[in-house]
């Protein structure tokens, strides 16, 4: 603890302002003293005037009889000049008169007595005693003034540290949250000295450090998610080839199995007319798997781009509706038209013909006998509405959501019996993508609804 206020900055601040405060008193204190010199008040010139004349009276007085009036005169000039003057009488040939300079003394008079010959030099010089009385008063005065000094020092160390500290408290706050990568403070310093432009450059920092760091998240998010979809692409790819393979090689397994007994005449295959009928049919399918693959394979082409133009869509609807016709009949199924006019999107004409017979062929595969079909085309809110209902079947609610996914089939039998590859949802669901279009297959009370939005 003790160690941790010593190394804090309002510590460091406080003691070396009171401890410089302190003896810049004392240096102050110890000049005055030392160096300082008493100011007089009073000047010689009044006693210049006088002293000649007090001189050439006592000149008629014998030295006994003049030292009395020299007392007297004296202690006149003492009272009346606070003591500030020393009266000075020397032989004119003493030794002692060199200590004293002229510049610092009154006017120097020669002085002799009526009962003597011998010469004197008479003067006043100023009181040196009286100087020292200034030291002492001031030696005197050292207990309070260091008391004083002590407080002043510490009162004035106190304020000093804090206007010089908390400012830079407040920077090393933020600076520690910018540390931690915590952008949300900013440093409220209202000063235009260094301190407050380093304050207002932390802002400012932190600011654009913030931005940055917002910045980098994003891309980080973006670039994230873009790893995962490719992850999942990838899988998907992965997938989607292993069931492809085995999808291929179901149909060449028979095809190769049938043409072996044939070949050898072995047992049923003797009758080569029905198997070669059979071995037809597997190669007609094997066939239309190899074009929907190849189809998707465009579709999943990197950059792959269609080109759009103005469809009829109501049009569109009716023309596949006719092409199926013998289809349906096939299939002793009825078809329900409510198709409105004037029902326009923007598309590949080619691609959204392989989606509706897409649609069309599975409603009519998997009808039984006798049901219906209904086909619906409106317009409402701006967007293409389609919606195909095929009556007496229904899937179940645990496969719909599986139902677009390459190769999965419900019923594996009874999609084998209808000659389906498992890659028409797959294929519609891809193109519909790439025209930004929605799709959804649900149960109905009659049967199974699929709806189409543009």
């Amino acid at each position: 603890m003790i160690r941790k206020i010593r190394n804090s900055l309002p510590a460091k601040v406080f003691l070396m302002t009171a401890v410089l405060m302190a003896a810049c008193c004392s240096i102050t204190y110890f000049c005055i003293t030392q160096f300082a010199p008493y100011i007089y008040t009073h000047d010689f010139s009044t006693i210049d005037e006088e002293l000649p004349y007090f001189v050439e009276d006592i000149s008629h007085f014998t030295k006994e009889e003049a030292l009395f009036v020299i007392e007297d005169y004296c202690n006149q000039i003492v009272e009346k000049n606070d003591d500030e003057f020393v009266f000075h009488l020397f032989q004119s040939n003493s030794e002692e008169l060199k200590q004293f300079s002229k510049n610092d003394t009154s006017q120097w008079c020669r002085l002799t007595f009526s009962d003597s010959i011998d010469e004197y030099v008479v003067f006043f010089s100023k009181n040196t005693e009286k100087e020292s009385q200034v030291v002492e008063a001031l030696q005197k005065a050292i207990p309070v003034l260091s008391v004083v000094i002590i407080v002043v020092s510490i009162i004035a160390a106190f304020f000093y540290t804090i206007y010089m500290t908390t400012p830079i408290k407040k920077i090393s706050r933020i600076s520690k949250q910018m540390a931690a990568l915590d952008f949300n403070g900013l440093c409220t310093v209202r000063r235009t000295d260094e301190i407050g432009v380093l304050a207002d450059s932390l802002n400012d920092l932190s600011r654009k450090l913030s931005s940055a760091l917002s910045e980098l998240q994003s891309a980080n998010q973006k670039l994230q998610a873009d790893i995962d979809m490719e992850r999942q692409l990838e899988r998907q790819r992965v997938e989607f080839f292993s069931a492809a393979s085995h999808e291929l090689k179901t149909p060449i397994t028979i095809i190769k199995g049938q043409l072996q007994g044939m070949l050898y005449q072995v047992g049923r295959y003797k009758d080569r007319e029905t198997y070669l009928a059979q071995s037809l049919e597997v190669t007609d399918n094997l066939e239309k798997m190899v074009q929907e693959l190849l189809t998707i394979s465009r579709l999943d082409t990197p950059g792959y781009a269609f080109n759009p133009s103005h469809i009829h869509f109501d049009k569109l609807i009716k023309d596949r509706l006719a092409a199926n016709e013998d289809l349906f009949m096939q299939h002793e199924l009825t078809v329900e038209k409510d198709i409105s006019s004037e029902v326009s999107i923007s598309g590949d004409l080619q691609l959204l013909q392989k989606v509706v017979d897409n649609l069309l062929g599975n409603a009519a595969a998997y009808s039984p006998a006798g049901e219906r079909i209904t086909v619906k085309v409106w317009w409402a809110d701006e967007k293409a509405h389609l919606t195909i209902e095929n009556t007496g079947v229904h899937i179940p609610d645990e496969d719909i959501p599986k139902l677009f996914e390459a190769f999965y089939r419900v019923d594996q039998s009874r999609n084998r019996q209808t000659g389906g590859t498992g890659l028409g949802l797959y294929i519609v669901k891809t193109i519909l993508d790439l025209h930004g279009a929605a799709i959804k297959i649900e149960n109905t009370a009659q049967g199974v609804m699929v709806s189409v939005q543009f």
